[in-house]
């Protein structure tokens, strides 16, 4: 009975711990990747933040960023919250969430 309290509490610790993490504006997420604050993500700076954690390689962050800014090789505060738009609704749909930003 101990263990399974320990269990559950530690659970609903990571839970909230996750939440915390990923808690935040699109706005504020943006200002993160945006180093310079210059108010552009460019593929530098993306490629940076993405590849800082180790879960992805520089080249599968570089794929993305191009994805994401389009022609114009850097990567606008709208474009960004509509990339978070698009995943959250895909992830409401109930479709594998693509982790675009």
């Amino acid at each position: 009975m101990k263990l399974k309290l320990t269990t559950t509490a530690l659970g609903l610790f990571a839970a909230g711990a996750f939440a915390v993490a990923h808690a935040g504006s699109a706005t504020d997420y943006f200002n993160k990747i945006d180093a310079d604050a210059s108010g552009m993500i460019t593929q530098a700076e993306y490629v940076a933040y993405k590849t800082s954690g180790g879960k992805y390689s520089a080249e599968k962050a570089g794929e993305k960023f191009a994805k994401l800014a389009g022609d114009d090789g850097e990567l606008s505060l709208a474009e960004f919250e509509a990339a978070m738009t698009k995943t959250k609704t895909k992830a409401k749909d109930g479709k594998k969430k693509d982790r675009t930003t």
